[in-house]
């Protein structure tokens, strides 16, 4: 993406997956109920399958695609960083070894979450908690919206979204490792009629004028057609540097074309969503730096008849890799099971995973 060699904060969306770049991980964001309940039951918990190690994962649900075309407008454009969220959605995330992890929610606002991981190379506990408020701008949105994670080793992420006013939204993501801060990013994402743009700063110093500043812009040309650019600068003590990426989307209702190509690579995603049931994306991702290629395969199978949920990949890197979501109904308990195989190393990997809650 844009800005491969500039930092590692998750903010950027426009880099190959092997460079550390700021990206916005997507995931599941928590379910927010548009009248208080009582205490959900244990099935109705936030975040079903991924802890909050991503605190960008807790995130209010974006508007959908559909809503996109309907409208044409602004609040349905998603932001620079969403270009390649189709894709990233049904990407396989396998993981090795035992993970089990139990949701509770206290109230119809506050969750808390226990993971344990268990394997060879690293075993670990963490908890995480989840408050989301009672503004609700939308059904699918509530603010504001606070996600926190500690591991065994003292390690904290956490995040604070708030919705000012109908356009405006900030962010803050701030880490430590141990006694030790690691990170600060503040934003914002401001959502116009038919265009969105987005702020970022990352780790400010304002007495040593260092840091890292971060400009998405993205514009509506047609309900179907958007075009957008990014603009990074980054400063240090010894030198300072600025790079521009260049993006666009094709979107109808069932498919869509993304490409965004900066002074560090090109990486582009096709998204087809062939039924109800069948997702199917490819991704490529070219570094400049490196002259290295990487294309991913995805896809998903989603049988709710079944409570069953079926993703695969293939890699240009000869790893290929599949994964079973089992919701054992009545019990509220999912079963998780995934694999991957890297033909040219000869590598397995096995994970199998319950959540409880």
């Amino acid at each position: 993406m844009g800005n491969a060699q500039a930092a590692s904060w998750p903010w950027s969306s426009s880099e190959p997956s092997k460079t550390a770049v700021p990206t916005t991980p997507s995931s599941a964001p928590p379910t927010v109920p548009v009248e208080p309940p009582p205490p959900p039951p244990p099935q109705s918990a936030t975040i079903q399958s991924t802890p909050p190690s991503i605190p960008v994962a807790a995130e209010p649900m974006a508007p959908s695609t559909s809503d996109a075309k309907a409208t044409g407008k602004g609040i349905g454009l998603g932001t620079f960083e969403e270009l390649h969220k189709p894709c990233k959605d049904i990407a396989l995330m396998p993981f090795d070894g035992i993970k089990f992890t139990v949701n509770k929610g206290l109230s119809s606002h506050f969750q808390v979450q226990h993971s344990v991981t268990l394997n060879n190379e690293k075993s670990s506990y963490k908890f995480g908690s989840t408050f989301v408020g009672s503004k609700q701008p939308s059904p699918t949105e509530a603010y504001p919206v606070m996600v926190g994670e500690m591991s065994n080793e003292g390690d904290l992420q956490a995040q604070f979204i708030h919705q000012i006013f109908s356009p405006v939204k900030l962010k803050c993501i701030a880490q430590t490792s141990g006694s030790k801060f690691q990170s600060l990013q503040i934003g914002a994402d401001i959502q116009l009629k038919d265009a969105s743009i987005s702020m970022v700063t990352a780790d400010p110093n304002l007495l040593e004028g260092t840091g890292m500043l971060v400009v998405h812009y993205l514009q509506a040309i047609t309900p179907k057609l958007a075009m957008g650019s990014e603009l990074l600068f980054q400063r240090a003590k010894h030198r300072q540097q600025a790079m521009i990426t260049l993006a666009g989307r094709y979107q109808t209702k069932d498919w869509q074309l993304a490409a965004t190509l900066g002074m560090a690579g090109l990486h582009t995603s096709f998204y087809r969503k062939a039924n109800e049931n069948v997702q199917v994306g490819v991704e490529m991702e070219a570094s400049l730096k490196t002259m290295e290629s990487v294309m991913t395969l995805a896809y998903q199978f989603d049988l709710p008849k079944m409570n069953l949920l079926f993703k695969g990949m293939m890699t240009s890197e000869w790893t290929v890799g599949s994964s079973l979501e089992k919701k054992l109904l009545p019990l509220p308990i999912t079963l998780q099971l995934t694999g991957s195989y890297n033909i040219k190393k000869d590598k397995v990997s096995c994970g199998i995973g319950a959540v409880l809650g």
